[in-house]
């Protein structure tokens, strides 16, 4: 410990002082060359004193960074030089009269010389009087070999030239292929002999630079992967500062990503396009879209109406997962009971703010009018930054962990992880992978404690998604009201379409309902769109549509042949894999050719609502250069 010889001056930072006296935790000084008499507390004693002497007493925690070997050799030396000075070991209860206090130092030091030679560790007397003097200053930490302890920086023998010359080859592999570390040595030596020529340093040994290219590497995947190297390269440098909100809604961020599975449609099978909206606060995921072709604005507004609308109020879509769970067999969606409390449990956050990215599906005006309209601002990422989204970037890694590599059809995260094909696994449609996955969403990971929702105090405790909007929800000013059922149907996307005496035809799918009988054959009032009645469809519920009467009210239009799964053997008459292969060979061995290939699901899916082939274009109440 610190001591201060009171017969002496004492030196602070303003001079130097003469002790006084001492009164519990203060001590009185007089100025020496004032006279003045100062009253200071030891702690602020301890912090102004200047001018210690420097003391070799080693630190308190010296022993933890000592390797294993070398500190079992500390502690069996520190019993025998405490025997040496107490005549007791602490790993026998007899005491050896050869080391009595009744012996001089010098026959106790040259006892301790014999019994260590004899046990196969010979010492001299100038190191047992060293380490005698050093565990009577700090015990047995100071016994310690200081050479154990003593630390070199890794490039301290490394010529600063040819250090240059590697870190300038290592910088410029960023957008190059990637090579092996051999190459990189190679180059080095070109890039010296370019700066030095003749002159030029020679390279360390082989090994020594496979060492300097790993420390000087510092992480960037030099000889890793490429797609990584270039990522890590456009990230700042500068210290990350910690991305948090307060309150649930203050950031919502958006992106898409193409999920490592395939799914089968009427062309053979294809890859998912998955995009989600997560909140910052409280990592809820509060929508998503599936497709099967690249995003579009109409799209991204079909992701906010998820978000403004609770699942209570959005029409029924029962009849839909019937159909669904009956054209895949092999998935297993949640019991209806089951489905209906998780969707009951989703949370309802409205967004503040989105975050997206600069992507034209995000541009496009539609949805940004949309968002407009809500009043909700927009955040764009700068460009190839995916740190400005960093949460909904790391949730896609936490999907394909948690829930895509239990599906069928998973592909791995690159080829050299797909397995051997996976494409003729009994794939599901993706209707059914939207249906699973937003039960996933409700059932699992909104219930699933998250590793970033901590307790402030405690920080082993996790909790939920749905518990962490239950804690900050004592923490928002302004109840938002979700849109009601009318409203979701009012900003879905729209076509136009005659109403014949069977109803209206979409995607080659007919809907009536016994409200349209009045206007069947009749025009509507809308003369710019050659008298056709506006229909409203959900690219997710593929069982019904609603349509526009003359009293501005929707008219429900349930699909007319959706009765048919209700049919006995109806299963039997769904196309399968194992039926088409039996077609085609029927085909082979009576010579008659097939007309076309089977369909092995339905037609309806969220493309072909999107991307109908029919003359007229899709109409948004936010596109605000509709007619």
């Amino acid at each position: 410990m610190k001591t201060i010889e009171t017969t002496h001056p004492v030196t602070l930072d303003n001079g130097s002082y003469d002790f006084i006296e001492k009164r519990g935790n203060m001590v009185r000084l007089r100025h020496t060359a004032t006279g003045q008499h100062v009253d200071m507390h030891l702690s602020e004693l301890s912090r102004r004193r200047v001018g210690e002497q420097s003391t070799a007493a080693p630190e308190p925690r010296v022993l933890d960074n000592l390797a294993s070997t070398q500190l079992s050799k500390t502690l069996a030396r520190a019993i025998h030089i405490k025997e040496i000075l107490t005549g007791k070991r602490d790993d026998c209860a007899d005491l050896d009269p050869r080391y009595s206090s009744e012996r001089t130092l010098e026959e106790r030091v040259a006892s301790k010389l014999e019994d260590l030679s004899r046990v196969g560790e010979p010492s001299s007397r100038a190191t047992i009087m060293r380490q005698i003097k050093g565990f009577r200053d700090g015990g047995t930490m100071g016994l310690v070999d200081r050479r154990a302890l003593r630390q070199y920086g890794p490039l301290d023998q490394l010529d600063a030239r040819v250090h240059d010359a590697l870190c300038h080859v290592l910088a410029a592999q960023q957008l190059q292929s990637t090579g092996t570390k051999s190459r990189l040595i190679r180059t080095t030596e070109e890039e010296l002999l370019r700066r030095y020529g003749a002159d030029a340093p020679p390279l360390p040994s082989a090994a020594s630079m496979y060492r300097y290219i790993n420390v000087l590497d510092g992480g960037r995947h030099t000889t890793g992967s490429a797609k990584t190297r270039q990522s890590l390269g456009q990230r700042p440098n500068r210290t990350f500062a910690k991305h948090s909100q307060l309150l649930p809604g203050s950031e919502i961020q958006v992106d898409s990503t193409t999920m490592d599975m395939f799914v089968k449609t009427k062309n053979g099978q294809e890859r998912p396009i998955l995009t989600i909206a997560i909140d910052v606060r409280t990592r809820s995921i509060l929508a998503a879209t599936i497709r099967l072709t690249a995003t579009k604005s109409i799209d991204h507004v079909s992701l906010l109406l998820q978000i403004l609308t609770p699942p209570q109020n959005r029409p029924d879509r029962s009849s839909h997962r019937e159909l669904v769970q009956l054209l895949n067999p092999q998935v297993k969606l949640i019991p209806a009971s089951d489905s209906e409390k998780a969707r009951a449990s989703r949370p309802f956050i409205y967004p503040r703010r989105f975050m997206m990215d600069n992507g034209q599906d995000y541009l496009g005006d539609t949805f940004r009018a949309a968002l407009e309209k809500f009043g909700i601002d927009i955040s764009l990422s700068a460009p190839h930054t995916p740190t400005d989204k960093a949460i909904v970037e790391r949730t896609f890694g936490s999907i394909h962990s948690l829930f895509t590599q239990y599906q069928p059809g998973y592909t791995g995260r690159s080829p050299e992880y797909r397995g051997h094909k996976v494409e003729r696994q009994e794939l599901m449609s993706v209707e059914a992978l939207f249906e699973l996955f937003d039960d996933w969403v409700g059932a699992v990971w909104q219930n699933r404690a998250h590793s970033s929702l901590t307790d402030l105090m405690d920080g082993s405790v996790t909790y939920s998604p749905n518990q962490m909007v239950a804690i900050a929800a004592e923490l928002t000013s302004t109840l938002y009201l979700p849109l009601s059922e009318s409203g979701y149907i009012e900003l879905l996307p729209t076509k136009f379409r005659a109403i014949s005496s069977t109803g209206v035809a979409i995607a080659n799918r007919e809907y009536d309902s016994s409200e349209l009988h009045p206007l069947r054959n009749t025009k509507s009032s809308h003369a710019n769109r050659g008298g056709k009645w506006e229909v409203k469809y959900d690219p997710y519920n593929t069982q019904v549509v609603w349509v526009r009467s003359r009293e501005n009210e929707w008219i429900e239009c349930r699909a007319r042949d959706v009765s048919r799964i209700y049919e006995p053997f109806a299963e039997d008459l769904i196309p399968s894999n194992e039926r088409s292969d039996q077609a085609r060979q029927n085909a082979a061995l009576t010579g008659v050719a097939m007309h076309q290939e089977p369909r092995v699901l339905s037609e309806l899916t969220p493309s072909s609502f999107l991307d109908d082939d029919e003359d007229d274009t899709d109409i948004s109440p936010f596109d605000p250069n509709q007619e």
